[in-house]
């Protein structure tokens, strides 16, 4: 065997004992991350009265138009999901210190949408750990929602099988969506 093909095998061993820990737990989480009756779905992290504030964030930051709102769509049970099954316990601990400053930001606050645009827009230093905790909610919300089925395939271009690669194309060419990952 050459020395290449040694460093190949090595290196592709140890990458695989790294990330068939992590991938195997998040798919086991992904498989079941689908949108449930709220009667019927069971807390994975999240309190009641925490995951009640969850929902009313996730719908501040995508609330429904001519597409769906966020917790139409389950987006506020994956996060709950993906957090207490795939975050680990110092990943959680984490999320916990910076949910409870957000939560203790917007304790008194009657208009979640604008106490989230004054928290985005401050600069004060005693906002930073709210902040990054709304910033973190934020990405996982749009990341959730752009990657649902219904959303996937009802409002975004979707082709499960893609097929002959079309380097420049109108956006008319299809329909003016952007497309689903």
């Amino acid at each position: 065997m050459e020395r290449r093909e040694l460093i190949k095998l090595v290196t592709l061993a140890t990458g695989s004992a790294l990330i068939i820990p992590f991938t195997s737990n998040l798919l086991v989480a992904c498989k079941q991350v689908e949108k449930q009756d709220e009667s019927d779905y069971a807390l994975q992290f999240f309190n009641n009265e925490d995951f009640s504030l969850l929902k009313n964030l996730v719908d501040a930051i995508l609330p429904k138009s001519n597409s769906p709102s966020a917790t139409e769509v389950g987006v506020h049970q994956m996060i709950d999901t993906i957090v207490g099954k795939v975050y680990s316990v110092e990943q959680q601990q984490n999320f916990t210190k910076k949910f409870s400053n957000l939560k203790s930001y917007l304790k008194n606050s009657k208009n979640y949408t604008q106490s989230l645009q004054e928290l985005s827009n401050s600069s004060e230093e005693t906002h930073n750990v709210s902040k990054e905790a709304f910033i973190d909610i934020k990405q996982q919300t749009v990341l959730y929602f752009l990657n649902t089925k219904e959303v996937a395939t009802t409002f975004l271009n979707y082709l499960p099988v893609p097929g002959k690669y079309k380097a420049c194309i109108s956006l008319e060419e299809v329909d003016g969506k952007a497309w689903a990952l």
